[in-house]
């Protein structure tokens, strides 16, 4: 399959979401784990093409080792037995604007000197001078949207980042911000990521303004996250199931190829953990399907599904499971 634009990069069409190896539970976590599984596993994606790493500054097993999950990536990256050009080829994308402190709690801070010293943080954890991409991860409630994405945009001005993009925005916050910052021919924003995936399909107006930008759309949980994947995999989806052992194929594999039949500008990031998951998530870029499988496979999913709380930018902070 061809790549895919993200801003003005050309990327494999699916990247690798690096969030769960850092949460307490995480392979990254345990010192043996991370040799021998972790960073095995990520370096198997890039081994199998994959050219865009995810991660974010509050991705760790504790709120005293944030930054966690961006020294996991730079460590996996620089360990990563390639080319010199294969490696610069690599593009990592973090997350900033959740603040996690003492006893665990967590917030949102949008203003400019924290975004700034928030870029500054992830950019020596990643061992880059300048981040490829940062991304806004959650809107502060307490600052005027207007003001918090000009910070955004202050990030690339003073040369902390090449790119912007934005987390968890609404098609209102997405049309706003456009009007400020632009799109990707405009020096502006070049991507989105929101949840979207078989099970979670509220952001098609979202989806629909990317279209017409050309604004990556990054789906974070894109096979429902661990509390929804089952239910696609034990058969509730039934038609993936089934299209899934027709083309013998997993049923993981065939709804990112159906997320990247759904639209050219969704790049998927599954967040898979262990090599083996995580070549079989590669794989799912050279499974190409008819427009009338796609459209079956939609067509059998459930049309009322619960609203994820994530793009409310309001309470300053929500409890984190």
């Amino acid at each position: 399959m061809t790549h895919r634009a993200l801003g003005p990069w050309q990327v494999f069409p699916i990247g690798l979401g690096c969030m769960n190896v850092s949460w307490p539970k995480g392979a990254a976590v345990d010192p043996e784990l991370r040799a021998s599984s972790a960073i095995p596993g990520i370096q198997a994606g890039l081994d199998a093409g994959v050219t865009l790493l995810d991660t974010a500054d509050i991705y760790a097993p504790a709120w005293d080792q944030v930054g966690h999950n961006e020294r996991f990536v730079a460590e996996a990256l620089a360990g990563w037995d390639a080319a010199p050009e294969r490696k610069a080829s690599v593009l990592i994308a973090t997350k900033g604007g959740i603040t996690r402190s003492d006893g665990e709690k967590w917030g949102r801070n949008g203003s400019l000197d924290y975004l700034v010293g928030a870029a500054e943080r992830s950019r020596e954890r990643l061992g880059v001078d300048v981040i490829d991409l940062w991304q806004h991860h959650r809107l502060d409630p307490s600052i005027p949207f207007e003001t918090q994405f000009e910070n955004v945009l202050e990030l690339k001005s003073r040369g902390l980042v090449r790119e912007i993009g934005v987390s968890n925005y609404s098609a209102a916050h997405l049309r706003k911000a456009l009007e400020i910052g632009g799109g990707p021919r405009d020096g502006g924003l070049i991507s989105i990521q929101n949840e979207f995936s078989p099970l979670y399909r509220h952001d098609l107006d979202v989806l629909d303004l990317c279209e017409e930008h050309g604004i990556a759309f990054l789906p974070w949980s894109p096979l429902g996250g661990s509390k929804k994947v089952n239910r696609i995999t034990s058969g509730e989806t039934g038609a993936f199931v089934t299209m899934a052992q027709e083309k013998q194929v997993s049923p993981e594999s065939l709804v990112l190829a159906w997320l990247l039949a759904y639209s050219p500008v969704i790049i998927p990031i599954p967040g898979a953990t262990r090599v083996e998951s995580i070549r079989d998530a590669v794989s799912a870029a050279e499974l190409s399907l008819t427009d009338e499988e796609r459209d079956a496979l939609t067509a059998s999913l459930p049309e009322s599904l619960p609203r994820s709380e994530e793009l409310e930018p309001s309470p300053p902070w929500r409890d984190e499971d």
